[in-house]
């Protein structure tokens, strides 16, 4: 492979990366005002980065063109997937269950936060 393409497909990655770590927390923050939990405000982020790598792999020439947008996409798919069934399933059947695990996830954020600022 050339190396000048080889660079090209490093940078493309390098900014497809950037740019969903920059957006996704302000898609997280809008939907914590609009109190949604954990796992709700993950669905869109996981949802973007499913269909962003989709169609930048099929713009770029296809799945056999790159290997990080084809393992982006069916890694962020099976995430996704995952996370949509087990967030209805859970939710729906064992509420207390869901309501604790929300719970000690958002207490252990807390308490990273209190360690970060006393040190």
């Amino acid at each position: 492979m050339d190396t000048f393409i080889l660079i090209i497909d490093i940078l493309i990655a390098l900014l497809y990366i950037a740019i969903i770590a920059l957006v996704s927390p302000y898609m997280m923050r809008f939907l914590q005002k609009r109190n949604c939990d954990r796992f709700t405000q993950l669905l869109p982020v996981l949802s973007l980065i499913v269909i962003t790598s989709l169609l930048i792999a099929n713009g770029y020439g296809g799945f056999q063109e790159t290997i990080f947008f084809k393992l982006t996409s069916i890694i962020s798919f099976i995430l996704l997937f995952s996370l949509l069934c087990l967030t209805l399933i859970v939710k729906k059947q064992w509420q207390m269950t869901y309501n604790q695990l929300l719970t000690r996830i958002s207490f252990s954020k807390f308490k990273q936060m209190i360690f970060s600022r006393a040190k």
